[in-house]
This record gives structure tokens, C-alpha cells and sequence, in this order.
């Protein structure tokens, strides 16, 4: 009985995070409540409120069930060769394009973060959050570049900090203007392009 229990909660925890990663991406943040969350998850308002405090708990729940591929780069280039640099900033900044068009769920927080979010006191934290993870990400980044400068593989007068905004921008322009339209456009198959030529156009 009491596995039950646990398993019906987890059941409508799920419930209600689904039902807020569909309303967010239809309506936005702040014009969803906790009561639109509850209703399209066919729940009660007090099964809501025993899950999640209030709306940003409910967010921070949300994108605590995805790895954002921002938080996945930075732990793959932890773990980066010191061989074949650019190779390798290439490859992570490919795979994070993958993740945005091939996982519903990685893109549909794409999209809430990049879209369907209004950075204002209420969700404040979220922009602290995404602000926070791609600052630390660039600088894992530019530690990269460094390291290809310092290797020989992009001559030095180029600078490092310039190399990775310039990186950021195209994969963030790239990742912004397909959400818009996703059959625009490939994302993949353009954005890994894009990708190619960029780093191929940084001086040797």
C-alpha cells in the first residue's frame, strides 16, 4: 500500500510538471498560475500545493528534471583532451544543437527560457540561474581557446575571451531564431555549419 502511495505521487508529480512544461510553452510564465497547472493536470489544488510550494518551486522543479545542455557541456569539457582543442569545442557545441532539436523536453525549456520567459521579480531566480550557468560555461570555454592559443592550433592574435562570445552568440542566435520556426530551417545541419566555418575562419 505504501509503495502505491509513492508511486501515485510520483505519478502526479509528473503529471503536473508535464501539464507546466506544455502551459508555459503555450502561455508563458507569468500568464500561467498554479491553478492552470492543476487543471490541465486534472488535479486537485491542494495535490498541486503538496507538491510544489508556489510557481517557482514549480520551475525550479521543471528544470531541475532536465539537464539544461548548457549544465551537460560544461561537465563534458571538465573532461576535454588537451589534444585536438578546437576539435573538441566544436563537438560539444554540435551536441548541444542536438539536444535542443532532438529532445522534446531539453527544447520545449529552451524554448520557456529563451521565449516564454519574462525576467521580472517573480522568476527572477531563473534568469539568475541561466545567467549563472552560461557565464560559467564561457569561462570553461575560454579556458579552452586558451589552451588551443597556447598550443599553437589559433594564433595569439586572437583573444581567447573574444573567440568563445563570438562562439556563444552563433550557437545562442542559431538556438533563439529556430525556436522561433522550427521548419525554417535545420538546426543541425545548419547550425553545424555554421559552427565549422566559424571556427575555420579564426586565424591560424
Amino acid at each position: 500500500m505504501v509503495r502505491r502511495t509513492k508511486e501515485d505521487a510520483m505519478e502526479t508529480r509528473s503529471k503536473l510538471l508535464d501539464a507546466a512544461e506544455a502551459l508555459f510553452s503555450e502561455k508563458g510564465v507569468t500568464h500561467t498560475s498554479m491553478m492552470h497547472v492543476a487543471e490541465k493536470a486534472g488535479v486537485t489544488r491542494g495535490a498541486i500545493y503538496h507538491h510544489f510550494e508556489n510557481k517557482m518551486d514549480l520551475i525550479e522543479s521543471l528544470m531541475g528534471r532536465v539537464k539544461l545542455p548548457i549544465d551537460e557541456m560544461r561537465e563534458q569539457i571538465s573532461e576535454a583532451s588537451e589534444f585536438g582543442i578546437l576539435e573538441e569545442i566544436k563537438a560539444r557545441s554540435k551536441e548541444f544543437l542536438a539536444r535542443v532539436q532532438n529532445e522534446p523536453q531539453v527544447q520545449s525549456l529552451a524554448s520557456i527560457l529563451l521565449h516564454k520567459c519574462e525576467y521580472i521579480d517573480e522568476v527572477n531566480p531563473i534568469k539568475l540561474r541561466h545567467v549563472s550557468g552560461r557565464n560559467e560555461c564561457i569561462d570553461d570555454v575560454e579556458n579552452l581557446f586558451q589552451k588551443a592559443i597556447d598550443a599553437g592550433e589559433i594564433a595569439p592574435t586572437i583573444e581567447a575571451r573574444m573567440a568563445v562570445i563570438g562562439l556563444f552568440s552563433l550557437v545562442d542566435g542559431l538556438i533563439y531564431n529556430w525556436l522561433l520556426a522550427p521548419d525554417f530551417f535545420p538546426l543541425v545541419e545548419y547550425g553545424n555549419t555554421a559552427i565549422d566555418t566559424y571556427v575555420k575562419g579564426l586565424p591560424r
